[in-house]
């Protein structure tokens, strides 16, 4: 995959639109991303992940993507170009969003959106719009997720650094987001359901068989042992019977079963034959006493009828009085209510005459109703009356309201007029000030930038001063470097000479007379060499050792001096010859005319205001006079009106109250005492009427009354309603009448049955003898019932569950040594196996392969980062305490021939050991992707804890990575690697937001 373009607006922190042209800043293969903390470098990267997968990686929430510098209205949106798998893409995708409302107030929510598009001969055209398909199409070119991608491409150091350091279980679950393992884990998980299902099953058939053996159990136990003797089951429970003797122990309950019902039915027999016997003798018995009992309970009820009679004949009496009146109910309670209708309709007149009376028209002999229709008549005089009074009395103060009111309109309108000038020569002179404060203040941003250059190149004069000073000091530091290498070199050299003179001395040492010289080849040796100072090759090791320290500090304050004096030069070239005074000066002068440029637009913002409220003021004036004019001339012609219609309405009450002067109310313009007269003497008319019809009803209603009391038998309208009686006491009278008579015919028929007479001659019957043997033949029933049924359940429950039972013995057993199989081979897939020592899982197993490669992918660029000294080792050493093993990391020092823990790295080599490994990481899934060839990389912080030969090793190695047109991004805040890396993309901060601009090979500002 290689990324030519990136475009992000409203993202992160980025308010405006950016562009990142890749191809441009990664021409030279490595490139720089830098800015302060918190700018945004790492949101370019985010950027790129939002793209592809709609998500970015970390804790970081989708719906937080859009940047709160940005405008509301703006939409967010990152726009990424690039070639994966030979097809050149650009997906523009926005996330979801909230804007303004067009109409009112409040946000809508907008939907995030997406548009893959691909380039072809003709240009780029559409490929989709929908979020699946473009998910679907980037992990098909890719061939990898987000987690994949976000480690693979954007290399986040402080991951890699926690993964060197983790534990063999931390390291497990990293190395499962980045390879594909999930078949060795589905492998792991079905052995693991297969044991805990296969021991869930084992559990449930053991269970269930204990369960119909604990019911079994239960029913044999119920069954008592005969005459006292043993129990079916005196050894133990079926339940605690070994599985493998079950069948022998049921068969041998079965033939006790058997043998005990034959006995047992054979007694059940006896016993209800004796039963039946002594059942039907307490029936005979029972029915002699019942006939008996009811005999005497018949002449006792007849006495009693007897003493009552006399009662009985006046209840029934009383009655038939009742009955009778009943009859003419109805009649007597309608005349109670025409006598009461009768008087209240009289009641009702005589209030009404009152109201009349006090309403102070009193009809006198007139006839009522016909002075109703003369005020009837009159209604609508009244009403005019009324309406006319009150427009009579509103129109009269109208017009005097109205004339007030010109008068204070009159007033204002002088006032306007004589403010006016005044407040347009005022206009006048706040324009002419805005005028002058416009010009004066619009050279302050030209000011401004004037003293920034002129505070940047008096920083010029410091630093230069500053790097002037740091030379003198290292000038000392120099010479005593020169000599101090001079005189290890002296020393190397003496060394040197002195090694080969004793080097004779040593040949000499092993010769002897007759063995030939390994120099001149003679056999005699008379004279040879001594070495009065022998020197060894360890002397010459340390010396040269020595001598490499002294030419490694020689070099060290050389290249600062060097790095000083370029800085030295590159400052004073800017400054061209400026001194520090005119630098001062000229800054001074700046200053000065910004401020007074400063103060100038802040005055133009009062005087601005001064002019609008100085042209609102005289504005004001006019419209006001102006109005004033128009609204005096409306209210001149409205005053006209209203005193034309004031002696229009007067002429009309004069001839209203001339019709209303005959009216029963009296006459006058009170419409609502017209209103109260006429409808009290409508009312006191009605009420005649009603009182009228009252009387006529009670006549007729009183002759009804007396030919219904002759026909009943009622001399008076008060025997009948002394007769009368309530509904509840009449029915209780006729229901003691009756009873009587049905007691006495009930009493008289049981003593004529020949069994009542049979059974009151004879002698009483012993019931209780009978039902004590009753009771005792019962009893032996029961006993001999509830044994034989219990030895029948047994019998059932046992035939029915034997066959089971012995099915369910043999497939607990085989089940049992299938769960036993399944159980070894699934704990040493999962690591807690005894033959798994290490403790590893099957996945873990897998990802160790992984691992080691990893290492060996790693330890091609820790060579050369780390001069040679280190290589990662990954190690399959049980861990302490049982812990899970198999995927450990260790660092072998090749200095000392040892392999120590990764925690025992410095922070430079660990950053190192990680970027290795995060390469190696990197190499190894995209390997296991396809081999997919990633053409951009990205390695995110870390740089500052390198010194500068661990730095120039380890952008040795990115530029390795350049090979065959790879892009390398560095991500990194470090002032060095400024310098080192000539194309760089600088991420800067503001109260607005970040922005970015790109330099392609530029020179990189001095510090």
């Amino acid at each position: 995959m290689r990324i030519h373009r990136l475009e992000v607006q409203a993202f992160g922190p980025f308010a405006e639109r950016v562009v990142v042209d890749v191809d441009e800043v990664s021409a030279g293969g490595l490139f720089l991303v830098h800015g302060p903390t918190g700018s945004g470098k790492t949101s370019l990267l985010d950027a790129v992940c939002f793209a592809l997968y709609a998500d970015v990686p970390g804790a970081r929430r989708k719906q937080a993507l859009r940047s709160d510098h940005a405008a509301p209205e703006t939409v967010p949106q990152v726009v990424l170009e690039a070639t994966v798998g030979g097809r050149r893409l650009r997906i523009t995708r926005s996330p979801e969003w909230y804007r303004p409302k067009k109409r009112g107030g409040g946000t809508t929510r907008v939907q995030p959106s997406v548009v893959l598009e691909e380039r072809g001969a003709a240009g780029w055209a559409a490929v989709s719009t929908r979020h699946d398909e473009v998910a679907d199409v980037v992990l098909d070119v890719l061939g990898m997720g987000l987690r994949q991608f976000s480690s693979v491409v954007m290399l986040p150091q402080g991951d890699f650094a926690a993964f060197l350091r983790a534990t063999p279980e931390d390291r497990r679950e990293i190395l499962e987001r980045l390879f594909d393992i999930g078949v060795y884990s589905d492998v792991e998980q079905w052995l693991a359901d297969a044991r805990r299902d296969g021991a869930a099953a084992l559990d449930g058939a053991r269970l269930g068989l204990q369960g119909e053996l604990a019911r079994l159990d239960d029913v044999l136990g119920a069954v008592a042992p005969p005459s006292g003797g043993p129990a079916l089951e005196p050894e133990s429970t079926l339940a605690e019977t070994p599985v493998e003797r079950l069948p022998e122990r049921l068969a041998e309950v079965a033939a006790s079963l058997t043998e005990r019902l034959t006995v047992s039915m054979t007694a059940l027999d006896a016993a209800e034959t004796a039963e039946a016997a002594a059942a039907r003798t307490l029936a005979e018995a029972r029915a002699t006493a019942d006939h008996r009992r009811r005999g005497e309970q018949a002449r006792a009820r007849l006495a009693e009828l007897d003493r009552t009679g006399e009662q009985h004949r006046d209840r029934a009496a009383a009655l038939a009085a009742a009955d009778r009146a009943a009859g003419v109910r109805g009649h007597l309670a309608a005349a109670a209510r025409a006598r009461a209708e009768l008087q209240a309709a009289a009641h009702e007149v005589g209030t009404l005459e009152q109201v009349v009376h006090a309403l102070g028209a009193d009809p006198g002999t007139a006839p009522v109703a016909e002075l109703a229709r003369q005020a009837q008549a009159l209604d609508d005089v009244s009403a005019a009356l009324q309406r006319d009074t009150v427009t009579a009395r509103e129109l009269r103060a109208g017009l005097e309201r109205g004339e007030d009111h010109r008068a204070g309109l009159e007033a204002r309108r002088v006032e306007a007029d004589a403010a006016l000038p005044a407040a347009r020569e005022a206009v006048e002179v706040a324009a002419t000030e805005v005028d002058r404060l416009s010009a004066d203040g619009a050279r302050a941003v030209d000011l401004a930038a004037a003293v920034r250059e002129h505070e940047r190149r008096l920083a010029l004069c410091e630093r230069v001063e500053a790097d002037r000073a740091r030379l003198a000091a290292l000038e000392p530091r120099l010479l005593a470097a020169r000599d101090d290498l001079s005189g290890r070199l002296a020393a190397l050299i003496d060394l040197q000479q002195r090694r080969l003179d004793g080097m004779a001395a040593e040949l000499a040492a092993a010769l002897s007379d007759g063995d030939p010289c390994p120099v001149c080849g003679a056999l005699e040796h008379p004279a040879a060499a001594v070495a009065a100072d022998p020197v060894t090759t360890e002397h010459l090791a340390e010396a040269e050792q020595v001598v490499a320290a002294a030419r490694s500090a020689l070099s060290v304050v050389e290249v600062e001096v060097g790095e000083l004096g370029a800085a030295v030069r590159t400052r004073e070239s800017v400054l061209d010859g400026a001194g520090r005074d005119d630098v001062e000066a000229a800054l001074v002068a700046a200053r000065t005319a910004h401020t007074e440029a400063v103060a100038a637009g802040h005055a133009l913002a009062a005087a601005t205001t001064a002019l609008q409220r100085r042209r609102t003021e005289a504005e004001r004036l006019a419209g006001e006079y102006e109005s004033l004019t128009g609204t005096l001339s409306a209210l001149d012609e409205r005053l006209v009106e209203v005193a034309a219609e004031v002696e229009a309405t007067a002429a009309r009450l004069s001839a209203g109250l001339g019709a209303h002067a005959g009216c029963p109310c009296g006459g006058g313009p009170d419409a609502q005492r017209h209103t109260r007269v006429r409808q009290a003497l409508l009312d006191l008319a009605a009420a005649h009427d009603a009182a009228d019809a009252a009387q006529s009803r009670l006549t007729a209603t009183l002759d009804d009354l007396g030919s219904a009391l002759a026909e009943a038998g009622f001399d008076t309208e008060a025997g009948a309603e002394a007769a009368l009686l309530p509904v509840a006491e009449a029915d209780r009278l006729r229901d003691a009448v009756l009873a009587h008579e049905r007691d006495r015919t009930t009493a008289s028929a049981a003593l004529a049955e020949a069994e009542v007479t049979a059974a009151l001659a004879a002698e009483p019957p012993a019931i209780g003898d009978l039902e004590a043997a009753v009771a005792v033949a019962r009893r032996t029933v029961l006993a001999a019932g509830s044994e034989h049924d219990a030895l029948r359940r047994a019998a059932r429950t046992l035939e029915r569950l034997r066959p089971v039972l012995e099915e369910a013995c043999a497939a607990v057993g085989e089940q049992a040594g299938r769960q036993a199989r399944i159980r070894e081979l699934a704990d040493t897939a999962g690591g807690i196996g005894p033959d798994n020592t290490l403790r590893m899982r099957l996945s873990s197993f897998v990802l160790a392969a992984r691992l080691e490669k990893v290492a060996i992918l790693a330890n091609e660029r820790l060579a050369v980062m780390g001069a040679g000294r280190y290589l990662l080792e990954h190690t399959d050493d049980r861990a302490a305490r049982g812990a899970r093993s198999g995927l450990g990391l260790r660092v072998l020092d090749q200095w000392t021939g040892r392999a120590r823990d990764t925690a025992s790295l410095s922070g430079g080599e660990s950053f190192m050991a990680s970027l290795a490994l995060a390469l190696g990481l990197a190499d190894a899934v995209r390997e296991e992707a396809g081999g997919l060839d990633l053409g951009t990389l990205f390695i995110d912080e870390g740089f500052g804890s390198l010194d500068d030969d661990s730095l120039e090793q380890v952008l040795t190695v990115l530029d390795g990575l350049r090979e065959g047109g790879r892009a390398v991004g560095v991500v990194s805040h470090v002032a060095d690697l400024r310098a080192r890396i000539p194309h760089q993309v600088v991420v800067t901060k503001g109260p607005s937001g970040s922005g970015v601009s790109v330099r392609a090979g530029a020179t990189a500002p001095a510090a």
